[in-house]
C-alpha cells in the first residue's frame, strides 16, 4: 500500500529533473488531457511500445485519483532518472492514498492496485501544501553515456 513508508523506496521524488510540468484543473476531462500530454512527451523522448501504454494507464488512474480525492489542481510532471520515466502526480490534499480491494462488479477502485501492479517502483512525498504520488516506469533504454576504456 502506498500508505507504508516502505512503498517511498529510497529516494523521493524531487530528486528527479522533471522535463514536463503542467497545471490541471480538478475536472474528470484532466485525465485525458493528461493522457494526451504523456502521449506527446513519450514520442518526444523516443518511447514507443508496451511502456508508452503503462504510462498513460497509470496517469490517467492516479490524475483520476487526484482529481476525486484532492478536490484542487493537479500538478503533472514528467521527466527520466536513468533508464526510468517518472511520473508525478501532486494536488493540495496531504491524505495518502490507499490501496483497496475492488468489488469486482465495480467500475473504479482500481487504481493504485494498478500502480503497485505495474510500476517498477512508486511512492508518495507528503508535504504541508498537499501530496504528490509519483511511479517510475522501466523504458529498458539506459541513457546514453561515454564509454570509459578499462584500465
Amino acid at each position: 500500500m502506498l500508505s507504508d513508508p516502505l512503498c517511498q523506496e529510497n529516494y523521493s521524488v524531487s530528486f528527479v529533473d522533471w522535463s514536463c510540468e503542467t497545471t490541471l484543473a480538478p475536472e474528470p476531462a484532466s485525465s485525458r488531457a493528461a493522457r494526451h500530454l504523456v502521449a506527446d512527451w513519450c514520442i518526444h523522448q523516443g518511447l514507443v511500445g508496451d511502456v508508452v501504454d503503462t504510462l498513460l494507464l497509470l496517469t490517467a488512474e492516479v490524475v483520476t485519483n487526484a482529481v476525486i480525492h484532492g478536490r484542487s489542481d493537479v500538478v503533472l510532471r514528467l521527466g527520466r532518472h536513468g533508464s526510468r520515466v517518472r511520473v508525478g502526480v501532486g494536488d493540495e490534499n496531504s491524505r495518502v492514498p490507499v490501496r483497496r480491494e475492488a468489488d469486482p462488479d465495480a467500475l473504479d477502485g482500481r487504481g493504485m492496485a494498478l500502480v503497485e501492479a505495474l510500476a517498477d517502483a512508486h511512492g508518495v512525498e507528503v508535504r504541508p501544501t498537499g501530496k504528490t504520488v509519483w511511479f517510475d516506469v522501466a523504458t529498458h533504454r539506459a541513457p546514453v553515456r561515454a564509454v570509459r576504456a578499462s584500465a
